[in-house]
């Protein structure tokens, strides 16, 4: 995803003083590649370390990192074909619709992933003696697919699709235990109020929400992105579990090989009990 992209999905949640700076990378971006944090902030009449902030603001680990993208040919964008329904919609339209917009926002999720990310969200995982997660409606749905993966290789994995539950079930909660929170907006009360208790608590919080600055990232240890969805009726809320699925995937499967054996051995036998009940 490009810078400009980048700032256009979280453009509505910077800080004004942010815009500004949104502002002049958008006008003179390719000039800013250059430019090191101080003659930066010069041109955009701020400070160093507010553009490094921006930086992270917008996903990278780093200023490097977003001059990087700078000093690279524009990405060609993906345009976003979701519309307002019709009455009695083809579905041949339908179907070219849904695929090209889930493909063009897994890709733009794809550009969001940091491996370190990855890396150490999965170390995370590892050392955890249980693993509680967290989200309600669609983000709830990506939750009780990663709680049954995760169950069935041998990891302790707790959900349950109601919040007060969920908040609930954290009274076991220990130093070491690890969270994976997932809100598209980053503001889900009900996800929030369950990270701060975990985080009282002592436990680790990866958090899924998308990109800009949410309640839900500034509470987590370490943080996904989701593209940034302003589609009409509920194509928004669509890509962002397919996004949210995409990550937890990702991790899910880092997990799985780095165990490779052992996990194969354990899902046979997962699968071979479950054959019983049919």
């Amino acid at each position: 995803m490009s810078v400009n992209d980048r700032i256009r999905d979280s453009y509505s949640a910077l800080t004004e003083s942010e815009k500004k700076i949104a502002d002049y990378f958008l006008d003179h971006g390719e000039q800013l590649a250059i430019y090191s944090a101080k003659q930066m902030a010069e041109v955009c009449h701020t400070s160093a370390p507010t553009i490094i902030r921006f930086a992270r603001t917008l996903g990278y680990s780093g200023l490097s990192q977003l001059k990087v993208d700078l000093l690279v040919t524009k990405k060609e964008e993906i345009p976003d074909l979701t519309k307002e329904l019709e009455q009695d919609e083809k579905p041949s339209d339908l179907i070219k619709a849904t695929y090209s917009h889930r493909l063009g926002n897994l890709q733009r999720t794809e550009e969001l992933i940091d491996e370190e990310v990855v890396s150490q969200s999965a170390d995370i995982l590892e050392k955890a003696s249980c693993i509680y997660l967290i989200g309600i409606g669609g983000s709830g749905n990506v939750c009780m697919d990663l709680y049954h993966k995760l169950n069935r290789i041998g990891y302790r994995a707790i959900f349950n699709t109601d919040a007060h539950i969920q908040l609930a079930s954290l009274a076991g909660i220990r130093e070491g235990d690890a969270v994976i929170a997932i809100s598209y907006s980053g503001e889900t009360a009900s996800v929030l109020e369950s990270v701060k208790v975990a985080k009282e608590q002592g436990a680790t919080v990866i958090g899924i929400s998308h990109l800009g600055n949410t309640s839900l990232r500034a509470l987590s240890d370490i943080n996904f992105f989701l593209p940034v969805q302003e589609d009409s009726l509920r194509a928004g809320a669509i890509a962002s579990r397919d996004a949210s699925l995409m990550i937890t995937d990702i991790v899910y499967l880092t997990l799985f090989s780095r165990h490779l054996d052992e996990h194969k051995e354990t899902l046979m036998k997962t699968r071979k009990w479950t054959g019983r009940l049919s």
